[in-house]
């Protein structure tokens, strides 16, 4: 692979001691995991990691525990993105001095109605005040959480002004042709669908391949639509996508965190997997009644034990 920043990358979910610390040693072990069973690399302390229920001193603990891991550093990208910018710039620095070069960046997202000019201005803060070269930001863009739209316009600005640093986005958006536009306007621009049900449309568009949530269980089936299409294997890749769509689609109906966990508990016979911090709770018996249902149904199950 030409580019170690695309291809299929999990939103990996992060394991919980029974007293909500972060496993540190379960979460390595899980990193390994994905990466064995479809994943060309692993996103830390996204959206379903609950990275915005830790605290910046846990994160910085993940951080560490991920560069002692023995994972090749271009495999993981690590979240880093705060409301407050010396959160960010403090992260950001962290991963930098652990030998992460890429890092994932949620804009500042309390404040809402804020214009492109102030999100410029809050990544631009950030950059300066780091001024590390080694730096490449995936911009993060999930606007159902953030409440935030990274518009076209100020990716654009962004890349245009740090073209070296603002490498790519994660567009978690749902928005098929606001992908597709980014794509279009930014050349080499490392687009990640933030769904897999995206993935090929991206790749035939120029885009990077996908980050996602449910490639905690899905990356194999990631994989397969990846691999085709590396190959020139058009019909391949097309029905390869057809089983990672509806997998998608049934699984994000349980809820990403909760059913991507209930998952991993059953997979390993770890109830422990079950832990989350509130207000994201486990899923009711009920809803794993139908999480296993929809599974049969579908003929659906894991790679192989976590």
């Amino acid at each position: 692979m030409s580019d170690p920043l695309s291809g299929v990358w999990s939103a990996a979910v992060t394991p919980l001691n029974n007293d909500l610390t972060v496993n540190l040693a379960a979460m390595v072990a899980h990193h390994k995991w994905l990466l064995a069973n479809g994943c060309n690399g692993v996103a830390v302390l996204g959206t379903t990691g609950e990275a915005n229920s830790f605290s910046v001193r846990e994160r910085l603990d993940v951080i560490a525990a991920a560069a002692a891991s023995g994972i090749a550093k271009e495999q993981l990208l690590i979240g880093t993105g705060c409301c407050a910018p010396t959160d960010t710039i403090e992260l950001t620095r962290a991963a930098l001095d652990a030998g992460f070069n890429q890092v994932l960046m949620l804009p500042p997202f309390y404040y809402k109605g804020v214009s492109d000019d102030g999100l410029f201005a809050a990544f631009d803060h950030v950059i300066q005040q780091l001024a590390d070269d080694r730096l490449a930001i995936v911009i993060y863009d999930f606007p159902l959480m953030t409440g935030l739209d990274m518009s076209v316009d100020l990716l654009v600005r962004l890349n245009k002004a740090y073209p070296n640093t603002v490498v790519g986005v994660k567009d978690s958006s749902g928005n098929w042709p606001a992908m597709q536009a980014v794509i279009e306007a930014i050349p080499g621009f490392r687009a990640f669908a933030g769904t897999e049900q995206y993935l090929l449309a991206d790749l035939q568009a120029g885009g990077a391949g996908c980050i996602t949530a449910t490639g905690n269980a899905t990356s194999n089936l990631c994989q397969a639509v990846y691999a085709a299409h590396q190959a020139g294997d058009t019909a391949g890749a097309e029905a390869a996508q057809e089983i990672a769509t509806a997998t998608r689609l049934m699984l994000q109906a349980h809820g990403t965190v909760p059913a991507m966990k209930e998952l991993m508990a059953q997979n390993s016979g770890n109830p422990a997997w079950r832990n989350m911090r509130p207000p994201i709770m486990p899923l009711s018996a009920e809803g794993v009644a139908a999480l296993d249902k929809a599974c049969q149904d579908m003929g659906f199950r894991l790679a192989e034990a976590a």
